[in-house]
Formats: C-alpha cells, sequence, structure tokens
C-alpha cells in the first residue's frame, strides 16, 4: 500500500488520492468521515469560512478559486472524483483562503482534520503520497502562472488541456474518458474571454485535436494538441 484500484486497462490519474490508496486502507479513510451532498452551484465552503475538515471527491467535480476585486473569478484548480482538498489551509487561523464550489452534482466525504492526522499516522506511507499529490499540483499551478504572463491565448488553452489530460488520464487512451468542462470555466482558468476560448476550441477541433459534444471534452490527439501549446501550427 499505496496500490491503487484501477482495473486491468485503467490508469489512476497522478492527483486519484484514493483511487491510489489500496482497499482496506480507502474503506478505513472514508468510515472516519461523513458523505455529504452538494448540487450544481453550491459552496463546500467560501474564502474566510472557518472549518477544520478534509474533503475526498467521491463523484462529481469541483472548482477552486479566489474573486479578484471587481468580482471576476480566478480558477485555481478543478477537482475529480478521488482527490483530496482543504488539507493546506486547516486549520487556519484566517479561516478558508479559497473558494469550492461544486460544477456539478457532488458528492464528498468530509473527516476532521484531527481524524485525518491519525489515519496519516498509522498509515506513513500515504504521507508520502499525499506528499506526491500536492507537489504535482504545484507544479501544475506554477506551469500556468509561467503560461499565463508568457503565451499567447491560444498556446494557454492547449498548454491547460495537454497539463489536464496528463493528471486526468496519465498515459491511457484520452478519447475513451471525455472530461466535462465548459467553454466558459476554460476562460476562466486560462485568463481569456469566452468568445476566444470557444473560438479556439473550435480550431482544434476542426484540426482533430479534440472532440466536443454536451459540455464534455476528449483529447483525440495529444501530440497533435502539444504543438498547439507549442505554437507550431
Amino acid at each position: 500500500m499505496p496500490r491503487g484500484r484501477a482495473g486491468r486497462g485503467q490508469t489512476v490519474s497522478t492527483t486519484d488520492f484514493l483511487g491510489r490508496l489500496d482497499e482496506e486502507a480507502r474503506g478505513e479513510l472514508l468510515a472516519r468521515g461523513a458523505r455529504r451532498q452538494f448540487g450544481k452551484g453550491a459552496f463546500v465552503y467560501r474564502v474566510s469560512d472557518p472549518g477544520d475538515a478534509v474533503y475526498l471527491l467521491l463523484a462529481g467535480r469541483i472548482k477552486t478559486y479566489k474573486l479578484t476585486p471587481d468580482g471576476r473569478e480566478v480558477i485555481l484548480w478543478f477537482g475529480f472524483p478521488g482527490e483530496v482538498f482543504g488539507l493546506v489551509e486547516a486549520p487556519h487561523h484566517k479561516g478558508r483562503l479559497v473558494s469550492v464550489e461544486a460544477c456539478e452534482p457532488s458528492e464528498l466525504a468530509e473527516i476532521s482534520s484531527a481524524k485525518f492526522r491519525e489515519f496519516l499516522g498509522a498509515h506513513p506511507e500515504v504521507s508520502q503520497l499525499l506528499v506526491q499529490i500536492m507537489a504535482s499540483r504545484l507544479g501544475m499551478l506554477a506551469n500556468r502562472l509561467v503560461y499565463l504572463t508568457a503565451d499567447d491565448a491560444e498556446a494557454r488553452i492547449a498548454k491547460f488541456l495537454v497539463d489536464l489530460a496528463g493528471r486526468y488520464h496519465g498515459a491511457t487512451d484520452e478519447a475513451a474518458r471525455p472530461i466535462g468542462l465548459t467553454h466558459q470555466e476554460i476562460a476562466d482558468i486560462t485568463g481569456v474571454q469566452r468568445q476566444t476560448a470557444t473560438r479556439i476550441l473550435g480550431r482544434f477541433t476542426e484540426r482533430g485535436a479534440l472532440s466536443v459534444r454536451y459540455r464534455r471534452i476528449s483529447i483525440r490527439d495529444r501530440a497533435l494538441l502539444s504543438q498547439f501549446a507549442a505554437r507550431l501550427p
């Protein structure tokens, strides 16, 4: 342990914390928490909210963001099933540092920080896994800061999708696992206008890098998308 829960032909995402635990440890961890349901648009917590809990996303999708002084959302991270969040800032004397909102109906496990620390104490190897996952997430945020300042809109969106594919799909065939993201969400996380995001996604689709259907994106050709990211059309 950790061994993970992927079956034959499946790859566990690099940030899928639950998926990289063995069945016994996963069951023990979930038994320490309470299940909670959130409808689309519901807040798990907001900036400055008090709270001393860690969350595991069991189903659905969440976004972590902060607001600019003029009220614009700056999305920091999208969370997918199996991922853990909330532990960096809990406890924190100033309350929560970011807002977390459900992008679609979602189910979470809420675990007190004390119980989560007890679990890590009993499973020190999981602490190492957690460090790896948080380092991976920090690396993605750092990369995004660089391309937000250095790249044009097309390269930003391409790099975001390439990074997301690496995190969400690993080395597997991405076409079988579409990712639920709206054009507005892609625009918000890459710092472009929605119309610009729609136009660029349309171009990627025409060239065969993506397919987009019912607000779900399937990455068909990651190598071609990487060329867009490098601005080598």
